[in-house]
């Protein structure tokens, strides 16, 4: 039996459950969701502080990346979120638009359409913001936004203080000013996180003409005549199929949107015929641009008694800066994490539990509350990779690769950011604290042996983006409007479409990307 619909959205993530709501809004449109995941919330994921405790459990893809050339054959584990709301449930909960630069650049190489001017009214469109630090903030949106600031962590404080010790400004919203410290803006409302499954989806599905199959694994695009009509999915071990009488929308994620166009003969030729696929669209950009946002894990330093309880979460603060002076936007974002959420045994048996689903030992055994944590990200990286098929296999993982570290010049950055860092734990403002360096330590005192700590510390921020991108060069996927090149009734419309990753963390860029999508589909409604 095929049910037919008017929209079926694949994946309730950041943009799907974004459409989902918008579309739903037309009350004679029958939409579909689709998502991989099951519906069973858990607690963790409502607690802001508690984000730690919800990677490698069952709501956690866990993916493990290739071996990374660039960071001496290293993998690296991969976080994405598996349940209604996607990765919008164990993201930080921070607040970060991006920079006007960042989206007059997709303009200026072929994105119509997106540039900051054309895209600000609908990030206003999904805000409430409580504060009035950014005078082009939105109020009223879906997404309910605090200032940490109000609720702030004293470590937090002496994190601002000491970058303000050092020279660096003080601002008040990120999303108003591009360089300097200050308290991040959070998604969430009354103590409790605010992604899209409670903004947008939850909504949604109170609505009598949307309905959600989830534990559900689309399997493949069901296409005729170059139209793409319907899906397959996997329910319970069930083959099941659902015809879409207007427009099948991707919106699973810059991993498994590319897997699924390739597994239904989207994509390069080349690579689809190893696994005896047949070729429906030549699109060799199809997995590639696969780009993140790396970072370091440390420095860590030790303070002399143990710190405030976390109360929001744990990532309050920031400094973004330039790598050298004169760049138009940062390339640096360092943010602090005033109580290290896992410490070194959690990291050293990432890849030992995901490869062989063995147990780890309990948060409580890895947490020593006076040791504090930063994570400086490059949120400029220049190195690009790939996402491919294993096999032909649709319930297989693809290989993924960000190249990490291909580019020198990255590595080259996070150097200059780490010793920025370490210079930030030096200061009078953290002396107060007792504070002392326990990782790297004083055996690297040298960039060439930063350099190799580095290489070797390196993880993923899971900002992943890239692998379908938006465009109208050879390897664009979709054009300005996300309509998939080559295919009719196909959009993507997740963070794979970007075609270069903002300068900031992307939950609330993707967001974006479903208030707009969803006006584009509306404006072809008529």
């Amino acid at each position: 039996m095929t049910d037919n619909f008017d929209f079926i959205i694949v994946g309730s993530g950041a943009a799907g459950s974004t459409i989902a709501y918008r579309l739903s809004e037309i009350s004679n449109l029958k939409v579909l969701v689709i998502e991989a995941g099951g519906t069973k919330i858990p607690e963790q994921v409502q607690i802001p502080y508690r984000w730690n405790e919800l990677l490698l459990t069952d709501i956690d893809w866990a993916y493990m990346s290739e071996a990374q050339s660039g960071l001496d054959s290293r993998q690296i584990y991969s976080a994405a979120g598996k349940l209604i709301g996607g990765t919008s449930n164990i993201y930080h909960m921070i607040h970060t638009r991006g920079r006007a630069a960042d989206y007059n650049n997709w303009a200026y190489n072929g994105c119509k359409g997106w540039s900051f001017k054309d895209v600000l009214p609908y990030f206003q469109k999904l805000e409430n913001q409580e504060d009035d630090t950014n005078p082009t903030a939105g109020k009223g949106g879906p997404i309910n936004v605090i200032n940490a600031k109000d609720n702030g962590n004293p470590v937090s404080q002496t994190f601002i203080d000491a970058c303000v010790e050092l020279g660096y400004p003080h601002i008040e919203d990120f999303n108003a000013s591009d360089f300097g410290v200050g308290w991040h803006h959070l998604d969430i409302k009354d103590g409790q996180r605010c992604g899209v499954r409670t903004a947008y989806l939850e909504p949604a599905l109170s609505r009598p003409n949307v309905t959600l199959s989830a534990n559900s694994l689309v399997t493949k695009l069901l296409l005729e005549n170059n139209r793409c009509v319907g899906v397959e999915y996997q329910q319970d071990g069930v083959i099941k199929t659902a015809r879409a009488d207007r427009e099948v929308i991707l919106s699973a994620g810059a991993i498994q949107s590319p897997k699924l166009l390739m597994l239904s003969g989207i994509g390069n030729p080349e690579h689809l015929q190893q696994f005896d696929i047949p070729v429906v669209v030549d699109l060799p950009g199809v997995g590639e641009n696969f780009h993140d946002h790396p970072l370091v894990i440390g420095p860590m330093g030790l303070m002399s008694q143990p710190g405030a309880d976390p109360k929001e979460n744990m990532t309050e603060v920031a400094l973004f800066w330039g790598s050298e002076d004169g760049l138009p936007i940062p390339d640096l974002e360092i943010c602090l994490v005033h109580r290290a959420p896992f410490g070194d045994s959690f990291f050293s048996n990432v890849i030992k539990r995901v490869q062989t689903n063995q147990p780890i030992a309990s948060v409580e055994q890895l947490v020593d509350p006076r040791v504090i944590l930063a994570l400086p990200g490059l949120v400029r990286p220049l190195s690009r990779g790939w996402v491919r098929l294993a096999n032909n296999d649709p319930t297989a993982n693809p290989l993924i690769n960000a190249n990490y570290g291909q580019e020198k010049v990255d590595i080259d950055r996070i150097v200059t950011m780490v010793k920025m860092t370490r210079e930030i734990y030096k200061t009078k403002a953290f002396a107060e604290l007792g504070l002392i360096e326990v990782k790297p330590g004083s055996d690297y005192d040298s960039d060439d042996s930063l350099r190799d700590w580095i290489v070797n510390n390196i993880g993923s921020y899971y900002h992943f983006v890239g692998s379908c991108k938006m465009g109208v060069d050879n390897m664009a996927v979709v054009d300005p409007s996300l309509k998939v090149y080559g295919v009719e009734g196909l959009r993507v419309a997740d963070g794979s479409v970007i075609p270069s990753i903002p300068s900031a963390n992307p939950h609330t860029c993707i967001v974006m990307i479903g208030e707009k999508v969803a006006d584009l589909i509306k404006q072809d409604l008529g």
